[in-house]
């Protein structure tokens, strides 16, 4: 049976037709390798599972898609998810999410058809050699312009050595509009759709003195906060970009004022229930909590990465249902999840980088900008940059607002990215020499760009003699081949210069407390950047390094001359206090950390330890396995050892188990023996979830 995926794929939609960029690319057939370069919002999704849907039901293969961000994977994974098990065909389609752990071949993939990534899980999956890879009928990029990004270098090598295990693979790449599509398509000798088409028109202005000028020539005139208020009664919504997370909670407490006056009785009751579960995210809701439940009670809301996962969740689904009328975020959202609104705001084009104040890129801006119109809602959407110079607006306007994208350039030449995959590469078997090398590397679009392979080859011959020095490689003859230790370090995902650091100091220091694991996984670059250390803290944090020196897994004049010796001192004391099980707020307040910060860097501490433990049993140091194994499980709940039994109980936190300890209820069967004092103690609510987990039965 042969089936007609267009129509499938309208139905699933609920489209009449596809709109003209879409026709182009179904023109071109599903049996080639595409790249298609069109605006934000102007339907690639689409392309994407034509391509799906093809290739499953009527080549019987199956499909990666992998994009930059899991909550993008996860956003699409349920999208297509909900589309097609609609369809007749659903029985025949099976979907995965499979964006976590990174020490798996993930075996059980094999009896799925479609299989959302991130670029490092598939990275990942190569690495694991997975054996189901080979049934991969097409791989499917999103984003990917993102290839000249920190993590291009890695959908790069991820790319090449795909279309070396299967060189039939299809690929359809889906890239913003950028001037080197053509090099992008023939680098991976596919098909070229560029597209202009939007399905709402896009006005991109910059404000200044009062005064919206438009690239269409028209304008609007009033402060901006005039304007907000203007588009506002007209049943739209802002989405303003801002440059650091306390300018976007800034914006988004002042502008309640204006989008208060906006909601309606039933908006503000749905707003009331959103504005609960912020607060109810984390056990101890802090003040960053607070702040975003009392703005979403009022229509605004702000978003970034400091934010908890159910925090963003949130946020994200009450300003795509249109409860939230403004919604003010950090850049990071502009590539993350499918968030349009009518109106986009961006104060400024400036960002803080390492050395200063520095303008951002024209994609950063035009992926802002293309944030703006909501195709079901709007048939126009507008983009407003505020300068507060005419010098300013001048740049703005030809730089930004009339200016070209830059081009996408690979970065496979930066050393420290590079040395990862070298390991990886050897592990895996696709270069053992160096005849393997170059061809492997002619295959990158590196080479591809720059046609010159001699200054690439030299540094992965040094790369390569680095490796041999840490123990990760062996030379025999002219072969090259990954040791025991050199696989493992590649099989986790870890740079090697962090692995070596990390192994030479389990090898050599004889004792370890839990300061010293703490530092050394902080050492590592996986951790970094390590916690900005505020310098009127500079002598409490010295003093604190010279009491703990002894304590440090590495040479003392290595730590004395780190230049990041502060902030990492500063990284390990925030995490000492934690397992230590500091009040959040007081944490938070004391080092200047957002909620969504600390969580993330303890996903990063518990990655490190789980690493720890795997490589101390290849080095033969078992000692090191009992106590990182408790160590890592406080990081994950922020508890000192006592606690352990009890907040790996479902419902039970660090504050609900420290409450238990402190009656004296210190384990789960001490619970079920007290279960009327643990209701007075937690309540009735927990209380009934802990006799179901315990399963607990009542006398009569």
């Amino acid at each position: 049976m042969v089936f007609d995926s267009p129509k499938i794929v309208l139905q699933a939609n609920g489209f009449n037709e596809f709109n003209p960029m879409q026709k182009k690319c179904i023109e071109k057939g599903f049996q080639k390798s595409l790249v298609v370069s069109a605006p934000t919002a102007s339907g690639k999704t689409i392309i994407a599972e034509l391509f799906a849907i093809e290739t499953i039901l009527n080549e019987g293969k199956k499909v990666i898609y992998t994009c930059p961000l899991r909550a993008l994977a996860s956003e699409h994974y349920k999208d297509f998810k909900k589309k097609y098990s609609k369809q007749g065909s659903s029985e025949k389609i099976r979907f995965a999410l499979s964006t976590g752990d990174l020490d798996s071949s993930s075996s059980y993939l094999k009896s799925f058809d479609l299989i959302m990534t991130t670029y490092e899980k598939l990275a990942s999956l190569l690495r694991h050699k997975s054996e189901w890879l080979n049934s991969v009928g097409c791989i499917i990029i999103d984003e990917m312009h993102e290839l000249d990004s920190d993590r291009g270098v890695v959908l790069e090598i991820a790319l090449t050595q795909l279309r070396m295990l299967n060189p039939k693979i299809k690929v359809l790449g889906l890239s913003a509009t950028i001037p080197n599509s053509k090099e992008l398509a023939n680098w991976i000798n596919a098909e070229l759709i560029e597209s202009n088409y939007r399905p709402t028109k896009l006005k991109e202005g910059v404000h200044f003195e009062s005064i919206a000028e438009y690239n269409d020539k028209t304008i609007e005139e009033g402060e901006i906060e005039k304007i907000i208020e203007k588009n506002l009664s007209e049943k739209k919504q802002v989405l303003v970009f801002l440059s650091s997370r306390k300018k976007a909670e800034g914006y988004a407490k002042k502008i309640v004022s204006i989008t208060k006056k906006f909601l309606d009785e039933k908006e503000e009751i749905q707003l009331n229930e959103s504005s609960k579960k912020i607060l109810n995210a984390l056990e101890s809701p802090t003040t960053q909590c607070t702040s975003l439940a009392e703005c979403l009670k009022l229509g605004s809301a702000f978003h970034h990465a400091g934010l908890v996962s159910e925090q963003r969740e949130e946020v994200e689904e009450s300003f795509k249902k249109g409860k939230t009328k403004v919604l003010c975020s950090t850049t990071t959202l502009s590539a993350g999840i499918n968030t349009p609104a009518d109106v986009v705001i961006i104060p400024s084009l400036y960002r803080f980088e390492k050395y200063g104040m520095e303008l951002i890129s024209v994609r950063e801006y035009k992926q802002c900008a293309g944030r703006s119109g909501r195709p079901k809602f709007s048939s126009e959407g507008k983009s407003i940059v505020l300068a507060n110079s005419l010098s300013q607006k001048e740049t703005y306007l030809e730089k930004f607002v009339n200016g070209n994208v830059e081009q996408v350039l690979s970065k496979l030449g930066i050393i420290p990215i590079l040395r990862t995959h070298i390991l990886a590469l050897i592990s895996t078997g696709y270069i053992k020499d160096l005849k393997s090398t170059e061809l492997f590397f002619e295959k990158t679009l590196y080479s591809f760009q720059l046609q010159e392979m001699s200054e690439l080859l030299h540094n992965v011959v040094e790369i390569i003699k680095e490796l041999k020095e840490y123990g990760f490689v062996e030379m025999i003859g002219e072969n090259f081949y990954s040791t025991k230790i050199g696989k493992r370090v590649s099989d986790l995902f870890l740079d090697p210069f962090s692995a070596h650091e990390l192994i030479s100091a389990l090898k050599t220091k004889k004792t370890f407390t839990s300061f010293s694991y703490l530092y050394a996984w902080v050492n590592c670059t996986e951790f970094s950047p390590p916690l900005n250390a505020p310098r009127q803290l500079s002598p409490l944090i010295m003093e604190e390094l010279a009491q703990r020196l002894e304590e440090i897994p590495f040479l003392q004049e290595k730590v004395l001359f780190d230049h990041n010796s502060n902030e990492k001192i500063f990284s390990t004391m925030m995490l000492l206090e934690w397992i230590k099980e500091k009040k959040e707020e007081e944490l938070f307040n004391e080092f200047s950390l957002a909620p969504g910060t600390l969580f993330g860097k303890n996903k990063i501490v518990e990655w490190l330890a789980y690493s720890t433990i795997e490589l101390s049993k290849v080095i033969g140091e078992e000692r090191h396995l009992i106590p990182v194994e408790k160590l890592s499980r406080r990081i994950k709940y922020g508890v000192k050892e006592e606690l352990l039994l009890l907040v790996e109980l479902k419902g039970v936190g660090r504050i609900r188990a420290r409450k238990l300890f402190n009656a004296s209820i210190k384990t789960p069967n001490q619970i079920k023996n007290n279960i009327e004092k643990v209701e007075l103690i937690l309540g009735k609510k927990v209380a009934q979830e802990l006799t179901k987990q315990l399963k607990i039965k009542k006398e009569d």
